[in-house]
């Protein structure tokens, strides 16, 4: 009995059909090869050829070898360090950094900066010498020695001692008075009149009336003290000491003085740039910068950062693998999927993820036919009415729930709902133990199909006040956190409860960062749409017009981005700028004037 083609498990190529004949089983798909996954006449993905740590030009730590699995490049010798010269995975030697005379915690004299050089780090205060406190280079008074009568010249009545107490010297004879002769604390013949506090124009602290008593004369309010312009048992307040560029410990760009100025601090030699190491106002080169799992795309296994450390991208869930379908470190399956995960009867909910190695498993009556999704279990903890949404999601979304959980009836679908970007939204009421399956879709045959979600469960709630910062939309009237109108006088919608960094003063400023798994939180007039984003709080120093660019800098391949400027987390957009494909010269950039203090979202 001749063998066929689908009983040998064969379906590509010339094989025997087991009586001396042969059977043609045909070609295989675009991107597959007949034999390629090791099986003869079986259709598979063409052999992957492992890259090599020379063909790449790598010398030490974790690089990946293009087919799932990483290469160890080796180490680096004494004085160099993986990737110390600002290439990833290439042994170098890092610069050395100098100390500053903040770092060493010194503030007087001269130092040394580790690096074959000198600080000078100030001079002491009145009343204050450098090693005063016995710690070298640190401003400090010594032990206060009190006077004596003796030393003083005095010989009757009370005085100051000079370290804050007061000496008891005696009483004048018969015939003398003390102060009689016109010297204070001296007996002499004659009567003494003892001053008053006006009449020696002093209005703190203690002093002596001439006569032998001490007067007390009050004390000072904030932020005057006693002797404070100078000027002893004179309520004053001291000179505003300007801070330095070395007391402050940078080398660049402007800093505020503490007086209300600025200084400026000077450019960075060739190689290094303005806060490049982490540190604002301070010169370093750019250090190697490590991916992310969301960076690289990855959910699963060790991956290499790129700059010699491995990161650790989670497990996957049944039946997804890792790797499932061919892409190296990423959960997938090739088998239908009801439910990717039960989310138990938790309240409220925010599920992040991805469809982009998902399967089309459901469709609903609105849509999703043709794209991949996602399927959530979820129980009703209580009876009600309950929202689901997928605002901030990055994908033209298609929302449904059913009743019963997998191959339940359909009890909602919908395609909108939410204000902005592909968010949709439907509510349900539901009884208490009530289980429904939620899928999350898209809209097929349209663009952004497939990438980031979010998925919110709430209960209804009659207004969005008091819930301004979590993502979702609880009051069900499309608006969500600070864009309802019940949240816009909230303090946090000025910038605060939106901003994923606050960036502070600082100037220059470079922030490097990334929006995987972000979120669709915000959009510009000038394009990205349906992107993730990320923002950042920044306030000007000064008055003046400033620049915000996304310069790539070196990067090799710098991603397509937007760049705006809003005055809070729904406020007025005070400029936007974009690009596809940013170069030094071309990378978005909006130039601002601000006034001192004003804060904005960026």
């Amino acid at each position: 009995t001749k063998a066929t083609c689908d009983s040998l498990g064969k379906d590509c190529g010339t094989v025997a059909d087991g009586c001396g004949g042969t059977l043609s089983c045909g070609a295989c798909p675009d991107g597959q090869s007949c034999g390629g996954s090791g099986v003869p006449n079986v259709c598979g993905p063409p052999p992957c050829v492992p890259t090599t740590c020379e063909a790449l030009g790598k010398d030490c730590g974790q690089v990946p070898d293009g087919c799932g699995a990483v290469l160890e490049c080796g180490a680096c010798g004494p004085g160099m360090t993986c990737g110390g010269g600002g290439a990833a995975n290439v042994c170098g030697h890092a610069p050395c950094a100098p100390a500053t005379c903040e770092s060493l915690g010194k503030d007087c004299g001269p130092v040394s900066d580790g690096c074959g050089g000198v600080l000078e780090c100030g001079a002491c205060g009145p009343g204050e010498a450098c090693g005063g406190g016995g710690v070298a280079n640190v401003c400090g008074q010594g032990a206060c020695l009190t006077a004596t009568c003796a030393m003083l010249g005095k010989d009757c009545g009370e005085v100051l001692d000079g370290c804050g107490g007061t000496l008891s010297c005696g009483a004048c004879a018969d015939g003398q008075a003390c102060g009689g002769a016109g010297v204070p604390n001296v007996c002499g013949p004659g009567t003494c009149v003892p001053v008053t506090c006006e009449a020696l124009g002093l209005d703190c602290g203690p002093v002596s009336d001439g006569c032998g008593a001490v007067l007390e004369c009050g004390g000072c309010t904030g932020p005057e003290t006693c002797g404070g312009a100078g000027v002893p048992n004179v309520c004053g307040q001291a000179p505003c000491t300007k801070a330095t560029c070395d007391s402050l410990g940078k080398d660049c760009g402007t800093v505020a003085d503490g007086c209300g100025g600025t200084l400026s601090c000077g450019a960075c030699p060739d190689g290094q740039s303005c806060g490049a190491g982490g540190e604002p106002n301070v010169c370093a080169p750019a250090a190697c910068r490590p991916a992310s799992c969301g960076l690289l795309g990855k959910t699963c296994g060790a991956v290499p950062d790129g700059c010699g450390g491995t990161l650790a991208c989670g497990g996957c869930t049944a039946p997804e693998t890792c790797g499932g379908t061919g892409v190296p470190n990423v959960c997938a399956t090739s088998q239908p999927v009801c439910m990717d995960r039960d989310l138990g009867s938790a309240l409220p909910v925010t599920v992040k993820g991805s469809t982009v190695e998902a399967n089309d498993d459901h469709a609903g009556s609105c849509g999703g036919a043709g794209p991949p999704d996602r399927g959530f279990l979820w129980t009703a903890p209580r009876t009600g009415t309950f929202t689901f949404d997928t605002a901030r999601s990055a994908v033209r979304s298609v929302l449904a729930v059913y009743g019963g959980g997998c191959g339940g009836a359909e009890l909602a679908c919908a395609t909108g709902g939410i204000s902005y970007g592909g968010g949709a939204r439907v509510a349900v009421a539901l009884t208490q133990g009530q289980q429904v399956l939620v899928t999350v879709d898209a809209v097929d045959g349209a663009s952004f199909t497939r990438g980031y979600f979010e998925l919110h469960i709430a209960e209804l709630r009659p207004s969005e006040a008091g819930a301004c910062f979590d993502g979702t939309d609880n009051d069900g009237d499309r608006w969500v956190d600070c864009a309802d109108t019940d949240c816009r006088d909230v303090p946090g919608c000025k910038g605060q409860g939106c901003a994923h960094h606050d960036l502070g003063s600082a100037l220059p400023v470079t922030f490097l960062g990334e929006t995987a798994a972000s979120g669709d939180g915000f959009q510009g007039t000038c394009g990205a749409l349906l992107q993730q984003d990320r923002a950042h709080l920044w306030t000007a120093p000064q008055a003046g017009t400033y620049v915000f660019d996304t310069s790539p800098g070196d990067e090799a391949t710098p991603a397509g981005n937007a760049l705006y400027v809003l005055t809070g987390c729904r406020g007025t957009e005070l400029g936007c700028a974009s690009h596809l494909h940013p170069t030094r010269k071309s990378a978005p950039a909006v130039k601002l004037t601000l006034t001192q203090g004003q804060t904005v979202l960026v």
